[in-house]
């Protein structure tokens, strides 16, 4: 058998290699161009709202070297007054309203309102057991209206001691907290709804 030396079949085959990473590429550049724009789901909106709230939460639960941890600050000094809100809660309340309890729940409010898109609508509830009772209390500090069946609860821990010394404790408090070992966890609960 003669062997032929034809040297074209290999030609054909590194210029087939050549085209088809060729177009491979191009295909990659296009693709990596384009925005996919994918429906928003019921459960999207949930994730991305629970993610808003959660993010809140925890930018004011972060300490500050001049203002210490926020958070902490409006909860100590909250003064154990409930918003004034007649109930049945009305579907909205008007945000400039008396429904927002004292000035802690006023700066809270303030900057919820900065950090949460604008929207959202969120209540807020403090959540603390209550041993002279004998019950969890919860006290709604802030109250925007009432929220849907669909709306998403996050919370963040706060503990309060007894001589906390970078924090100023409201008459509410000091009355609860009596003992130097005692300490009160309080459980900030953000409800936040779409409209």
């Amino acid at each position: 058998m003669k062997m032929i030396k034809d040297e074209r079949g290999q030609l054909h085959t590194i210029e087939g290699l050549a085209a088809a990473l060729l177009m491979i590429s191009t295909v990659f550049f296009v693709t990596q161009g384009v925005t996919v724009i994918t429906p928003q789901t019921g459960l999207s909106l949930d994730v991305q709202l629970k993610q808003s709230g959660s993010d809140a939460l925890v930018v004011l639960d972060t300490e500050y070297q001049k203002d210490g941890i926020l958070l902490k600050r409006y909860v100590a000094a909250w003064d154990g007054t409930e918003a004034n809100v007649t109930y049945p809660v009305p579907k909205s309340i008007d945000v400039n309203s008396s429904y927002f309890g004292n000035a802690s729940g006023n700066g809270l409010n303030h900057t919820l309102s900065v950090l949460l898109p604008k929207d959202v609508v969120y209540n807020v509830d403090f959540v603390f057991w209550d041993k002279n009772d004998n019950f969890m209390n919860t006290s709604h500090v802030i109250m925007k209206g009432y929220p849907p069946d669909d709306s998403i609860a996050v919370s963040q821990l706060v503990t309060l001691h007894h001589n906390e010394y970078k924090y100023k404790l409201s008459d509410y408090w000091n009355n609860i907290i009596t003992d130097e070992t005692d300490a009160k966890v309080v459980e900030v609960r953000l409800i936040l709804w779409h409209v």
